[in-house]
């Protein structure tokens, strides 16, 4: 790294921007269960299909991957994904969340600098949904892994479990490795299959990442950064749900679920009433309504 100029670019080659769509769903992942299956599954078949995956993150109506990998691979990781997320929604009885089905797009990433940058918005991109603690605390992503002393700790082993236990878990017959151990939610602990040194090795020391951070904050539009960091402070997306959910039986006898339209937007002019620091997209979330019909309401 000591001839490693800080900003200039460097090719990269086989990097992608893995993304589900979460604009054709109003949620997706809504329960906790929901999201220790999606990172799983992401574990597994980036395992099965020898994928170096560099950060994931699993929000309420998508998720994010930065990965490695040949392109057939690629092509393959996400077909799976596609299947087994469908397959997981229809065996608990939410088909209907899929009626627009799953579109997962990956994105070619050519310089390390981009790479950097996608890295770090997916590291962030809970904390700029709404989520009031640091990224390093989001439960479903990279977790304390990124210039932090790995965390010591302690699950079962896979290894350890039933051929019964393994698929009820990862609904897969994929072998994976025994070695590899689960929290106390059943989730594959992050650091099994995120390769955190190529990670450090890319940013290359602690300031660097924490420039590439503030780069990313930047990048953001002034009001929208103003908005989330109010929120940060206030509540998260779940207070902000329980709220909507309450507002929705108090005003139509009804969870916001099972509202038309045009209900939903008359509890999301509540919320905004008593809510002004709101972003849109938060708004948005917690009415399960196309962020693009808020911004045509609250312009």
């Amino acid at each position: 790294m000591e001839n490693y100029v800080p900003w200039e670019s460097h090719p990269v080659q086989d990097c992608y921007h893995i993304c589900s769509d979460g604009t054709r769903v109003s949620v997706l992942f809504d329960l906790p269960e929901d999201k220790v299956f999606a990172m799983n599954l992401i574990a597994a078949l980036a395992h099965r299909y020898h994928l170096r995956v560099y950060c994931p993150v699993v929000m309420d109506t998508h998720f994010h991957l930065v990965a490695r990998g040949e392109a057939e691979d690629i092509a393959a990781f996400i077909i799976q994904m596609k299947r087994l997320l469908t397959m997981y929604f229809h065996r608990t009885g939410r088909a209907y969340l899929l009626k627009d089905g799953i579109w997962i797009h990956p994105e070619p990433i050519h310089d390390d600098i981009e790479l950097m940058r996608k890295i770090i918005y997916t590291f962030r991109n809970p904390m700029d949904a709404g989520y009031p603690y640091l990224p390093e605390d989001y439960p479903w992503g990279a977790g304390r892994l990124f210039f932090h002393p790995l965390p010591e700790q302690q699950g079962k082993r896979i290894g350890d479990l039933t051929v019964r236990q393994k698929r009820n878990l990862f609904r897969t017959r994929m072998e994976l490795p025994d070695d590899w151990e689960l929290d106390e939610n059943g989730m594959v602990f992050p650091r099994y299959f995120v390769d955190v040194k190529a990670v450090h090795e890319l940013f290359g020391s602690p300031k660097r990442f924490i420039s590439f951070l503030f780069v990313r904050k930047k990048d953001l539009a002034e009001q929208e950064a103003k908005d989330a960091r109010i929120f940060l402070e206030k509540r998260g997306d779940t207070e902000l749900n329980a709220e909507a959910n309450a507002e929705s039986k108090r005003q139509f006898g009804r969870c916001i679920s099972d509202l038309t339209q045009a209900e939903r937007i008359e509890i999301a002019r509540i919320l905004w009433q008593n809510r002004r620091t709101l972003s849109r997209k938060q708004l948005a979330r917690a009415v399960k309504m196309n962020p693009a019909i808020i911004d045509a309401v609250f312009h």
